[in-house]
């Protein structure tokens, strides 16, 4: 049954819905709902007057532990043993992984940015994050179910206010953990040690050779790899990382191309909501 209504994270006119209504092109009524808490909630009581097949959430898929390689399909979101659906969760971190990716990048700005040069750089934000991505998923592995534990630590960057430290080395990231740790209010229920170990566990998993690494726009987070290309965004006449950001979106608005043909997971993602 096709879905009537698909519920999203974001903002009017943010990334997330802009995307989304032009891969379903009117099929579907798209509802930004800000963030992801409370939105099985809200699924379950629009399913409730709508009926269950019409109504659908899709969630960001945060970091996945333990690691799963990409398969190019959205996972499902079931509750009561997998019997009543949700919806769907990204198979990537968020929305800014899909964003990012070179053959949607090329589809939009073809002969306005040189696509080897684009890889190289995306490749060192890739390096570059690769430690403060183990730290990442460190935290939010450790994270107690309801518990606001961040996930993310450093100086707040543009007008999302994203957390990004300046140091990314794998001393500074420690520190990151700890001091994230030391302000949280329910700290006596998180174990530094545990968050340590859990770090040193998937460090490897983030640096050349590992799973996350080789799939880093599945696994590392879209935001992180935006704000460590912004010297390099800055320098192509773009304000910043998160420029960027508005211009892709914009030009996936202004698109007159079917994008459920840029990326596999697209095309997946359409047929489970319009089948």
């Amino acid at each position: 049954m096709p879905v009537t209504l698909l519920l999203c994270e974001g903002v009017p006119n943010g990334p997330d819905i802009v995307l989304l209504g032009k891969l379903l092109a009117g099929k579907c009524e798209i509802k930004a709902m800000g963030g992801k808490y409370g939105m099985g909630d809200r699924v379950m009581a629009r399913q409730e007057v709508l009926g269950e097949g019409s109504v659908a959430g899709l969630l960001d898929r945060d970091f996945i532990n333990p690691w799963q390689p990409p398969q190019y399909i959205p996972k499902p979101w079931t509750i009561s043993g997998g019997h009543h659906r949700l919806g769907w969760y990204w198979e990537r971190k968020e929305i800014e992984n899909y964003l990012l990716d070179p053959l949607l990048i090329e589809k939009l700005f073809n002969g306005i940015i040189d696509m080897d040069e684009y890889i190289k750089i995306l490749n060192h934000a890739r390096d570059t994050i690769a430690n403060y991505q183990a730290a990442r998923i460190a935290l939010s592995a450790n994270r107690l179910r309801f518990s606001p534990l961040p996930s993310s630590f450093g100086s707040k960057r543009g007008s999302d206010k994203h957390l990004f430290p300046d140091a990314l080395d794998i001393n500074s990231c420690q520190a990151g953990i700890e001091q994230t740790i030391q302000a949280y209010d329910g700290s006596q229920t998180i174990s530094l040690e545990q968050v340590l170990k859990t770090f040193t566990e998937v460090l490897p998993e983030c640096q050349p050779g590992g799973g996350r690494y080789d799939n880093f726009l599945c696994g590392f987070a879209g935001k992180d790899l935006l704000w460590a290309m912004d010297g390099w965004i800055k320098s192509k006449g773009w304000q910043g990382a998160f420029a960027l950001r508005e211009k892709i979106v914009k030009s996936i608005r202004q698109s007159s191309d079917d994008i459920s043909q840029w990326l596999p997971e697209l095309a997946a993602l359409k047929q489970m909501i319009l089948s």
